[in-house]
């Protein structure tokens, strides 16, 4: 078994020799270092296949697996940013404008929204998928409702000034993550009324 083993692995330098043979040593305070540990083994974190929900800017959505590392790559995040859309850990409600990327923690709603895309953990929760629903129709509806205020002359006010200074009242002229970040937070304040 031996001899097969030494014939299919590639063989060692003799620096790695080397440092076999000092672990195996008893260290000045008497102890053997990483006595019991077999650290061959030992999976890394952090690589495990996460499912995500995928709509893009025409309001298409798919479900992919992608892990961390390759979804750092792809929105250009560092790994502390991810960390927050991890449903083990518990943060505050976060919005963090990055280059490339806006991460969003908003109660139930976790998501990664970019130029072309909006990523969400994914989770069987209705909030989430009132979400999807609610971005999915206004994107491909093409127009957004507005906000109004109460009253009449608050109305009339504000939708003039609205009107002088984009020449229309529709929101049309938001970007697409500007548009999935008022859905994300309506359905939080949503969420945070049903409480």
């Amino acid at each position: 078994m031996a001899d097969l083993k030494e014939r299919l692995l590639p063989l060692k330098p003799q620096s790695a020799i080397n440092l076999r043979g000092t672990t195996s040593q008893a260290s000045a305070s008497g102890r053997q270092p990483y006595q019991g540990l077999d650290l061959s083994g030992l999976k890394k974190r952090g690589q495990g296949l996460r499912s995500w929900i995928r709509v893009d800017t025409s309001g298409n959505s798919q479900v992919i697996e992608v892990d961390k590392f390759t979804m750092m790559r792809r929105c250009d995040l560092p790994a502390r940013d991810l960390r927050l859309l991890d449903p083990l850990f518990v943060y505050p409600s976060t919005i963090l404008g990055r280059e490339k990327a806006i991460v969003v923690n908003l109660e139930q709603i976790r998501c990664i929204i970019t130029a072309d895309e909006v990523l969400l953990l994914n989770s069987l929760d209705s909030y989430v998928l009132q979400y999807v629903v609610e971005l999915q129709r206004r994107l491909t509806s093409g127009v957004g409702e507005v906000w109004q205020p109460e009253g009449p002359e608050l109305n009339r006010r504000s939708c003039r000034n609205f009107d002088n200074v984009y020449g229309s009242p529709s929101p049309d002229y938001l970007p697409f993550e500007f548009r999935a970040l008022e859905v994300a937070l309506e359905s939080a304040c949503t969420f945070l009324d049903s409480q």
